[in-house]
């Protein structure tokens, strides 16, 4: 599944199509910006219905940040998960992955900045930071446990500090991120595969 508008939620229901267009509103106006009624349209919804569903702008934004988290961490777990690789190999998968995604879903990258944004936003900051810690957390303890395994079979150097290589990892990919977004000509995949 790409992470694009249409991935950041799953079904078909009401409540998806609503999350869908909040994404794409989100991104292209900004949370300060977007309004129910924009989200309603987009969604070709009366602008009630919108609110049957969610009670406010701010939760809509909440879950399409929750779900963003969600299906980065589905991604990033699942290219883990091939135990006939090596380590390494299973750290460059999710790699390529996620750099992959980000560069199919290019469309979407301002909604990550809009979510980093409101991370920061003295109202919100604490809600979405909470999302984004534990979603950090997550990727990063991920990516050490597949350091730790490679060290155990002699693959990688016992002596470096797992979580803390993992930290790097995870702040270059943020890196290459927001560099692909503002230089178009940067090819995010081509730099994680020849690391």
């Amino acid at each position: 599944m790409k992470v694009t508008e249409s991935a950041i939620v799953d079904g078909g229901d009401k409540s998806s199509s609503i999350l869908r267009a909040a994404a794409q509103v989100f991104a292209e106006r900004g949370y300060e910006a977007a309004t129910v009624e924009a989200i309603a349209e987009h969604a070709r919804i009366a602008k009630g219905t919108v609110y049957l569903y969610f009670r406010s702008k701010e939760e809509l934004f909440f879950r399409v940040c929750d779900d963003y988290i969600v299906e980065i961490e589905r991604i990033g777990n699942q290219a883990t998960k091939a135990s006939s690789m090596s380590a390494a190999s299973r750290i460059q998968q999710s790699i390529h992955t996620l750099l992959a995604l980000s560069t199919e879903a290019r469309s979407m990258f301002p909604l990550i900045l809009e979510l980093w944004s409101v991370s920061a936003s003295s109202q919100r900051h604490e809600r979405v930071a909470a999302s984004f810690r534990h979603a950090y957390s997550k990727f990063r303890r991920v990516i050490a446990e597949q350091i730790r395994k490679g060290q155990q079979t002699g693959e990688f150097d016992g002596v470096v500090d797992p979580s803390q290589v993992a930290a790097r990892i995870v702040c270059a990919l943020d890196g290459t991120f927001l560099q692909a977004r503002i230089d178009p000509s940067l090819e995010p995949v081509s730099i994680g595969d020849r690391s």
